[in-house]
């Protein structure tokens, strides 16, 4: 029997997999291979990417930067793991340490569709908007533009005096600027990051967005090389006509959209608490920005979270392939997940498509909603959106522009602080939902990159008087590198051998936990998945496990059960007599329990 029959009779098939969709090797196998197999199989071929078929099923595994393998997706069809390979080859590998590539899948930039290409004039119009919008601390006024495939990049220049050699030295470092897509979409990104490797990213995501599905693409390549013989022929004509017939079925495209869907959902799924009973999501989406709402349920005690910009990638993929329906691009997409008795989780999905005006906190500004109905026209529009879109860029009393990057739960601002308390002898601590201050030092809440509030008791023993007790409360915020100090200890002090907490760092405690740490945790397990490491404490935190120079050397398998107790988060590794201990006074040490559990998982 030939090899090919061999395969066919077999249950499970490898197939290893090139950065085109290309199949290098397979091979048949009686039963589900493990991770350990699929890793090897993708070394033993130098690639990427290795699928696993049983039947119409399809198992995406990929081997990040740093080498280690990783299910992408556990099982869907051929298409959609086409999409998520794809997607994952965007997130983690491209555009590589040579730049961008013109044969790559994603090196080449997308047509510009029904858009068309916007002028520089329109692309420095829209970044003014969007610093105006934003409040942003940037120059609005003397911009300029470069091109590149997908678009344009807007910064403000700076005049350097070339017959001063120490000029440089006044020169910012790291200033912003704005890639703008031909679709409308701004992305703000740092100018420490090499020009050439800014675009490419950039021009991938555009490719990737808004690429053609498989049989279109493949009937627009074959029509490319009929005109390129044709031409070749030396008689022009010969070939009389070439049409691409239609598009996928809505059936197929309906499937593709529902399978993609999916996907995200289990994207989503890795952002909450590892026991999370239920999940919903919700997306407003225009072609040039969108917002998002992420929260989880456990003891029906909801959570919000952060979605990670990643994910947001496969949704304006979803929403382009979703474009081809009859019913057009969805204006708001809900999907929420609850996990039955038996683990197994229910999906149901919910679109808006704008037949009533949206809500004001899912609302964008006017000028997306007209990218959008340029870039997808539609032969009904409804009547609150066509006057709404029409507004020339007035702004109405309730929406907000919602940038790229604001891919992040929103909390509405309350008229007052939800804490407003002495700390010490003369000096207040205020919060309110977007920023915590203290004397003058102050910092918003989404800039904060760690926190710690330890509880500690001191016991004075007394000799002829009974002992006493004082009990202290810290609470801690900051950044990494330059942050205001006095922010990172703020004390309150109890006596008392029962002392209830103080309620202003009870209020605190209870904001971070519900607000900040979602956001915190879902960064650093971002940081760990894509192999870079940091420390917490001692504890150095790493994609193969925690390590404690000359202590601990734990993989995540290893490791038995994370306590927190006494002021100290407790680490039992299989077979360590006495666990490892790390104090929680150290900055995110609170987030040690939830990144082990989801690593562990």
């Amino acid at each position: 029997m030939s090899d090919e029959g061999v395969v066919l009779m077999s249950r499970h098939v490898l197939a290893a997999m090139g950065v085109d969709g290309r199949e290098i090797a397979r091979e048949g196998r009686p039963v589900a291979p493990s991770l350990t197999v699929v890793a090897a199989y993708g070394d033993l071929h130098a690639c990427d990417y290795v699928t696993v078929s049983q039947g119409e099923s399809v198992g995406l595994y990929a081997r990040d930067p740093e080498g280690t393998w990783d299910a992408v997706s556990p099982g869907t069809d051929v298409v959609t793991a086409d999409e998520m390979r794809l997607w994952f080859e965007l997130t983690h590998h491209y555009p590589g340490p040579d730049g961008a590539d013109p044969s790559h899948p994603l090196g080449r930039a997308p047509q510009p569709g029904a858009v068309g290409r916007i002028d520089e004039r329109r692309a420095i119009a829209l970044v003014q908007e969007h610093i105006a919008t934003g409040g942003l601390d940037y120059p609005a006024q003397g911009l300029v533009a470069d091109r590149f495939a997908a678009g344009w990049s807007v910064y403000a220049p700076v005049d350097v005096d070339d017959s001063d050699p120490m000029a440089f030295l006044d020169m910012p470092v790291g200033r912003s600027v704005f890639m703008v897509g031909d679709t409308g979409r701004i992305k703000e990104v740092t100018s420490a990051i090499p020009p050439e490797q800014a675009t490419a990213l950039f021009t991938a995501e555009e490719a990737f967005v808004r690429r053609l599905p498989a049989e279109e693409a493949f009937m627009n390549d074959l029509k490319t090389e009929f005109e390129r013989l044709d031409a070749r022929s030396g008689q022009p004509g010969t070939i009389a006509g070439f049409t691409v017939v239609g598009t996928p079925p809505e059936d197929v495209t309906a499937a593709r959209v529902t399978a993609l869907t999916d996907e995200i959902a289990r994207q989503l799924a890795l952002c909450g608490p590892q026991r999370w009973e239920r999940m919903t999501a919700a997306f407003s989406c225009a072609v040039s920005a969108e917002t998002a709402d992420l929260c989880f349920w456990q003891h029906e005690r909801p959570m919000a979270a952060r979605v990670p910009e990643q994910t947001a990638l496969l949704v304006r993929r979803q929403r382009h392939l979703a474009a081809a329906m009859p019913a057009g691009p969805w204006l708001r997409l809900m999907v929420a997940v609850t996990k039955g008795p038996d683990g197994r989780a229910q999906i149901s999905t919910q679109y808006d498509y704008g037949d009533e005006r949206l809500p004001d906190g899912q609302l964008l500004a006017p000028t997306h909603y007209r990218n959008d109905l340029a870039a997808y026209p539609r032969a009904e529009v409804p009547a609150w959106l066509r006057t709404y879109a029409g507004a020339n860029g007035r702004r109405t009393a309730s929406p907000r522009t919602a940038p790229e990057r604001s891919a992040a739960p929103r909390q509405q601002a309350p008229e007052r602080p939800f804490v407003d308390s002495l700390v010490g002898w003369t000096t207040h601590v205020v919060a309110d939902q977007q920023r915590i201050t203290y004397g003058r030092d102050s910092l918003a809440w989404e800039e904060i990159e760690w926190v710690r509030y330890p509880v500690s008791r001191t016991k004075h023993l007394g000799f002829l008087v009974p002992s006493t007790y004082t009990n202290t409360y810290t609470f801690g915020v900051g950044r990494y590198g330059n942050s205001p100090k006095s922010l990172g200890n703020l004390i309150w002090s109890k006596g008392g051998k029962r002392a209830e907490a103080p309620e202003a760092w009870l209020a605190l405690v209870e904001f971070v936990q519900r607000v900040l740490e979602p956001r915190l945790l879902v960064q650093h397990l971002d940081l760990i998945r894509s192999g870079r490491s940091f420390t917490i404490g001692e504890m150095r935190v790493q994609r193969g496990g925690l390590t404690l120079r000359g202590v601990m050397e734990a993989d995540w398998g290893s490791i038995t059960d994370v306590e927190v107790a006494d002021g100290l988060v407790w680490i039992h590794e299989r077979g360590r007599q006495q666990p490892v201990r790390v104090s929680l006074d150290s900055a995110n040490a609170v987030l040690l329990p939830r990144i082990v559990a989801a690593m562990a998982g």
